[in-house]
């Protein structure tokens, strides 16, 4: 059995008024389905033998983000590389190396031994790696499960819409070439509009083994390409 290496390269939602942080465009917690609008009343009694029409909620219209005035995301940072254990649960521990922008900080949560994260000072943009098991897809396969995935578990007024799909041939560190996927969309999950890359790499064979997930505002969109990078070349299982 494969094991899989899952990244997810992320970056904070909201720094102000959430506690412990709260990571949008975090699409391995797959968002539920929500709910628009109030309960619709119910329908006017009808003759016996004539059914009821079924009462439908409301659309909600699609929202309009308020801009983020945030800096973008500098280019040119400096990486360290950082090793670290995660435990998947009921697996053995898995002992993972990552390039990340210098001086982000490790932060871990007890209830999730299976992940880490890297946060910047602002907690506004961090790197989050989790390790799972079994590989059992295709980055492309991966890449559109998750177009369908998005569009059930996002509420319409979201505006989810997607900027490119592409399939590509990196290099890790290793010299070894990986094949990778890469999707990048755009939503609306609370006030702002969120800035979101996903790419699967395949580091050995055609099957998916890294997984990672970058968000952020759009501004951040050249500041995530080069985190996005150096975590997909570097990410690899030590030990």
């Amino acid at each position: 059995m494969r094991r899989v290496l899952l990244v997810g390269v992320l970056l904070l939602a909201l720094a102000l008024g959430v506690g412990g942080g709260y990571y949008v465009g975090d699409y391995l917690d797959v968002p539920q389905q929500t709910n628009s609008g109030a309960a619709a009343p119910l329908g006017e009694v009808s003759p016996s033998g004539t059914p009821s029409p079924t009462p439908t909620e409301p659309s909600l219209p699609v929202k309009s983000p308020i801009p983020n005035n945030l800096e973008p995301l500098e280019t040119g940072l400096e990486y360290s590389e950082h090793d670290f254990t995660v435990t998947p649960k009921d697996e053995r521990s898995v002992q993972l190396s990552i390039e990340v922008p210098r001086g982000w900080r490790l932060k871990k949560d007890p209830e999730r031994p299976a992940e880490v994260k890297y946060l910047d000072r602002l907690e506004e943009r961090g790197v989050r790696v989790e390790a799972v098991e079994p590989a059992g897809k295709t980055p492309a396969e991966e890449m559109a499960q998750l177009i369908v995935d998005l569009k059930k578990s996002q509420a319409p007024q979201n505006d989810v819409r997607v900027v490119s799909k592409t399939e590509d041939v990196i290099t890790g560190n290793d010299g070894e070439p990986r094949s990778v996927a890469t999707l990048v969309y755009t939503y609306i999950p609370r006030e702002t509009l969120r800035y979101v890359v996903v790419r699967w790499i395949a580091i050995n064979g055609q099957l998916t083994t890294v997984e990672m997930s970058i968000t952020g505002l759009p501004q951040d969109a050249d500041g995530l390409a080069e985190v996005l990078e150096r975590a997909s070349t570097s990410v690899s299982e030590v030990g």
